[in-house]
């Protein structure tokens, strides 16, 4: 529980205000005191204005202890034991008692506010040289509203020190209120920064897009162009197959009929040889004929008598001779269309020329197919490029979408 001289004082602080002005002893003159936890300041005690409660409640016990009334003490020019501050002053007793000063030690002189603090709280009568409680009247007064003031005082102090502790958790808040502020005043720069960025981001990203857009739609045109090269180039292709088939069929119809006239040729080759047979045996038969002839010749020479069977003889060797020679005619009509079909064999070996070119021509065609499927398939890598630039092209815009949208959602907040 706390003293009671202690809670007359804060209530009296309580009713007139804190701090407050306190009256000397004259009446005229004030000095102000101002209530604390641990005691009371006061601005005429120099570099010493501290009285801490315990100065009151001993001043009081001390006046109690002595009848009611005690001489003040005088501390200038005096110690501690002197006549006029020994233990039985009030300024000596409180230097003793509350200050720890011994016998010989100088003291800080205090009187005069203790004195008038107690005057003012109604406790004490303060009177030249000595201080005095009250009369009986009003200590009996006062003992009667004691309790209730106490009660007072006390209900008083809790909620003081609920007020404390409210203040200082308002205080806490207010720090944290003053800290978060900051805070957010950092982190609303921070954001407005990081929005700016995020608007000068999503621009330059915006810019790209339609740059990439353009570039998309040029590679596209390109794209086409080049699927338009590639289906012509596939239809030359087509055409140079077919071609080429209608070639291999020529070639092959060539081929079955230089076959055949080769085999005509070998036929005909033959039968001249056996024809050139038959002419060399007429050719040596006549040559017999002639030397027999010539020996008949010089039989009728020389035997006149036989002349007339020589001719009969004769005119049947003529005969025979213009068989041989209507058979040497054939001959020669043959050995003619045999010359005729020589010279078109002439024209077979132009034709065999002509195929030779074909073939060169065929060789030099499949070049240029060699040379086309090597430019279609640089055509199909490139393609194959353009389609993966095409893909990533298609991402970067995923991803810009998604910043968009990102975009949106700061615009929303």
């Amino acid at each position: 529980m706390e003293d009671p001289v202690v809670a007359k004082i804060k209530n009296k602080f309580n009713k007139n205000g804190n701090p407050a002005k306190i009256p000397l002893m004259s009446g005229k003159q004030f000095f102000k005191a101002r209530a604390e936890e641990d005691g009371i300041y006061v601005d005429n005690l120099k570099n010493q204005p501290f009285l801490p409660w315990n100065t009151f409640s001993e001043a009081v016990k001390f006046l109690q202890e002595n009848g009611g009334q005690a001489k003040k003490g005088n501390a200038t020019n005096s110690r501690l034991g002197d006549p006029n501050l020994d233990l039985n002053t009030m300024e000596g007793y409180i230097a003793s008692k509350v200050y720890g000063c011994k016998i010989g030690d100088s003291v800080f002189k205090r009187i005069t506010p203790i004195a008038s603090i107690l005057a003012w709280a109604e406790i004490c009568e303060n009177t030249r040289g000595k201080v005095s409680l009250l009369s009986k009247e009003k200590e009996l007064q006062a003992s009667e509203s004691k309790a209730e003031i106490n009660s007072l005082y006390f209900q008083l102090a809790s909620r003081d020190t609920e007020l404390k502790n409210l203040e200082i958790k308002l205080a806490e808040s207010l720090q944290r209120i003053k800290e978060f502020e900051e805070q957010f005043a950092g982190r609303d720069s921070e954001i407005s920064r990081l929005r700016e960025e995020l608007e000068k981001l999503i621009s330059e990203k915006e810019s790209k897009l339609v740059e990439l857009e353009k570039e998309i739609a040029g590679k596209n045109e390109q794209i086409k162009t080049f699927e338009e090269t590639l289906s012509a180039r596939d239809e030359a292709v087509k055409n140079l197959e077919n071609q080429l088939i209608q070639s291999g069929e020529v070639i092959k119809k060539l081929e079955s009929r230089i076959t055949q006239d080769n085999s005509t040729i070998e036929g005909l080759n033959i039968r001249l040889n056996e024809k050139n047979e038959v002419i060399s045996v007429l050719e040596e038969n006549i040559s017999v004929k002639d030397k027999d002839l010539k020996t008949l010749a010089g039989e009728v020479i020389a035997k006149g008598g036989e002349v007339k069977r020589i001719e009969e003889k004769l005119s049947g060797k003529e005969r025979k001779i213009n068989t041989v020679e209507a058979m040497l005619a054939a001959s020669e009509e043959k050995v003619r269309k045999l010359e005729k079909q020589l010279s078109g064999y002439v024209g077979e070996e132009k034709l065999a020329g002509q195929l030779r070119e074909k073939d060169e021509l065929i060789k030099q065609i499949k070049g240029t197919l060699v040379s086309k499927e090597e430019e279609v398939s640089r055509l199909n890598e490139e393609n194959r490029k353009y389609r993966m630039q095409h893909k990533l092209a298609a991402e970067g815009l995923r991803q810009i979408e998604e910043q968009k949208a990102s975009k949106k959602w700061w615009k929303r907040l």
